[in-house]
């Protein structure tokens, strides 16, 4: 009988699904199109390309877009499914090898991050997407999970070890059961000898209506972008079996920054558990500490994509025009901090493809971090190609190159 198990990202991969954008740009200046192009640049020649469209028009954009760019569209798949969440790291195929050269999807329920009901047309539509996907890729045995789950919230090293946040997993996505029942639930459908459970994702990815968060100058006038509402790949990852890269920040950044002082503590907790684990031989996991970037807010205006998604007259009616903290809904102009990450970064065969956030004129702070990240992803992956990509445009949705891709492995020989 053939046994199945979780895959870490840094094994063998056979495809990468990317959605590509329905809008070519986040605001005026921000382009979408323009992040999609460079990932697609990263992967030609790694890895078997397949990019999904939402319909014949955007598929046209895609093309061309590609094209001027010299990239050869004839050795990408493209594929068309209505979906104007581009994310598929979250509700596309989840996939496990099996020791006899097979493949099972793991399908979850879904409710768009806790955001709507999964009930919701479009909690249905993107519940269908992880099937359309495995069927792209001949993929057909599938196994059934009773919990809602997304995948930027599961990270696995390959050799039994899954890591995920508590918070997200029990108290926002599956409050009907108990802590035993989900963590059972989860070590028997990916074969699992442990989880390691961070208490919380980062401040910056709790739910975006939240309310009011810390501005440039400390007074809370600003507003979290769309977020994924607590996923783990924002702040920490596996880069080998042994390896965990996880987001720190310092003492000097936390006493002059509300936000970083915020995400200290959470970080903090999160590293002392991942420091008290143990691998599959009982060692300590190697872990490499990742910056935070210096944040960098935006004005959202009613004329950009970016706005209309999450702070239109949709969303604030259908709060009735108040935040869960009981603050008013904010009106346009929207001063927002996107989702920036440097964690949120895709492996693929030889190539890494990270985040970057410096551009000419921006403060010295933002490019030496960007420098830093570069570094420890050298040092986790010495023998990979990085490829820095400046995401802003992907960050203002809630996610970032991690969450705009879903790997599938390679079947095992």
């Amino acid at each position: 009988m053939e046994t199945f198990r979780s895959v870490g990202e840094f094994e063998s991969q056979e495809s990468v699904l990317l959605i590509w954008p329905l809008a070519p740009f986040a605001t005026r200046k921000l382009s979408l199109d323009s992040c999609s192009i460079q990932v697609v640049q990263a992967l030609v020649g790694e890895v078997e390309i397949i990019i999904c469209c939402y319909d014949e028009q955007v598929k046209k954009r895609a093309k061309q877009a590609l094209t001027q760019h010299n990239i050869d569209v004839a050795v990408i798949r493209f594929v068309l499914f209505p979906c104007d969440i581009f994310y598929p790291r979250d509700f596309g195929a989840e996939v496990m090898v099996g020791n006899c050269g097979g493949r099972r999807r793991v399908d979850f329920r879904f409710d768009m991050y806790g955001y709507y009901s999964e009930e919701d047309e479009l909690s249905i539509l993107l519940q269908e997407f992880g099937q359309f996907h495995a069927q792209q890729v001949g993929i057909e045995n599938t196994i059934y999970s009773t919990l809602i789950s997304e995948g930027g919230d599961r990270e696995f090293n390959g050799k039994g070890t899954m890591m995920a946040v508590r918070e997200t997993e029990v108290d926002k996505r599956n409050p009907d059961k108990t802590f035993h029942e989900i963590e059972t639930e989860l070590k028997q459908i990916f074969n699992l000898d442990q989880i390691i459970w961070l208490p919380q994702g980062s401040y910056d990815d709790e739910y975006s209506f939240s309310g009011p968060i810390p501005s440039e100058d400390g007074t809370f006038r600003s507003y979290r972008s769309a977020t994924a509402n607590g996923h783990i790949d924002e702040i920490c990852r596996f880069t080998d079996e042994n390896t965990i890269v996880i987001a720190q920040i310092t003492e000097e950044e936390a006493v002059v920054s509300k936000l970083h002082a915020f995400n200290k503590e959470r970080l903090d907790q999160a590293y002392e558990t991942i420091r008290a684990a143990r691998n599959h031989e009982g060692k300590p996991f190697r872990i490499l500490k990742m910056p935070v970037p210096e944040p960098i807010y935006i004005d959202l205006y009613p004329e950009d994509d970016a706005y209309r998604m999450l702070w239109g007259d949709e969303n604030k009616e259908q709060l009735g025009g108040l935040l869960m903290d009981g603050t008013l809904f904010p009106e346009a102009p929207v001063n927002v901090l996107p989702a920036m990450s440097y964690c949120n970064f895709l492996i693929s065969n030889n190539v890494v493809v990270a985040q970057k956030y410096y551009e000419e004129g921006q403060s010295e702070k933002i490019k030496e971090k960007d420098e830093k990240a570069l570094r420890v992803l050298q040092t986790a992956f010495p023998s990979k190609r990085i490829v820095q990509i400046n995401t802003l445009s992907l960050n203002l949705y809630g996610g970032g190159i991690h969450c705009h891709t879903r790997n599938i492995p390679a079947a095992q020989k």
